[in-house]
């Protein structure tokens, strides 16, 4: 302030004799001003630069996690879709639906979650042994559901069997539980034979004749044989065969259709043509 003080006062002394010799110190102090004057000013710039930046990292933020949000959103629409398509393609079933709240997503509004008049339920709790594989879904013996009763999910293909009821709250025995046989059939030879649950979480496909034709890659669906469950059931793929020729049956790895790690949304069939009236329990 002194310095811009006194450059403001050199001119008029610099008016006189004086100003050969006031002249150079004018200029000498009206540079430093400037220069004063533009330190200032930078700082100043400086700071409004960064609360710009600061303000913009905050809108980046924002719309990172709404960008998630709507990503998150459109996966559970797409599942509801695949899941409302299933149950208008497939009349003759009746069904309750199930949201998976137990790993992501809530409950969808009334009229929302209603898929053939079914009720709303959410997937409470899991089971992580590896000897026991299980969903715990918030709907029980008061919807209507009962041990047996089949289960899909994911992309529409059989997850499992309801093993325990309670009033409001039912477990659910996936495929991949040791204790897990389903009758299954291979599309492309109408092979039959059963696919249970191994103990490290795989599928394996037992009990094939050796004169049927079984191959990599072979579709594998419910057979309906016994009435426990309605035919036509997706529930895997040939990954590989194990067997040998030498073997009364052949065997096979099959690789499920469904993600067992990501299942956010069920459809618990409580009724269908070919199923039995008396379920067995799994």
């Amino acid at each position: 302030m002194l310095v811009l003080s006194l450059s403001s006062q050199i001119p008029r002394a610099a008016e006189g004799p004086f100003s050969v010799v006031l002249t150079p110190l004018q200029q000498l102090f009206s540079g430093a001003g400037s220069a004063i004057n533009d330190l200032f000013r930078s700082a100043g710039e400086l700071q409004d630069l960064r609360q710009r930046v600061q303000t913009l990292q905050r809108q980046v933020d924002e719309l990172s996690i709404e960008n998630l949000r709507l990503r998150e959103f459109q996966a559970e629409v797409r599942q509801y879709r695949d899941l409302l398509n299933f149950a208008s393609q497939n009349p003759i079933y009746d069904v309750v639906g199930a949201d998976v709240i137990g790993l992501s997503g809530t409950c969808p509004s009334e009229d929302a979650s209603r898929l053939r008049a079914g009720v709303c339920a959410s997937v409470i709790a899991s089971d992580p042994s590896p000897f026991s594989r299980y969903l715990t879904i918030n709907v029980g013996r008061q919807h209507g559901i009962r041990v047996g009763m089949p289960v899909v999910g994911g992309g529409l293909a059989l997850i499992g069997r309801v093993g325990q009821v309670n009033e409001a709250s039912s477990q659910v025995q996936l495929l991949i539980d040791p204790n897990s046989y389903v009758n299954v059939q291979v599309v492309s030879s109408r092979a039959t034979g059963t696919v249970a649950g191994q103990s490290d979480g795989s599928l394996l496909l037992q009990n094939v004749p050796q004169t049927d034709n079984l191959e990599a890659d072979d579709i594998i669906v419910t057979s309906g044989l016994g009435g426990a469950l309605p035919p036509q059931l997706p529930v895997g793929r040939v990954e590989r065969i194990i067997s040998t020729d030498a073997q009364l049956f052949k065997e096979a790895i099959v690789r499920p259709a469904v993600d067992f790690n990501r299942i956010e949304i069920v459809l618990v069939i409580t009724a269908a043509p070919n199923m039995t009236a008396t379920l067995q329990a799994p």
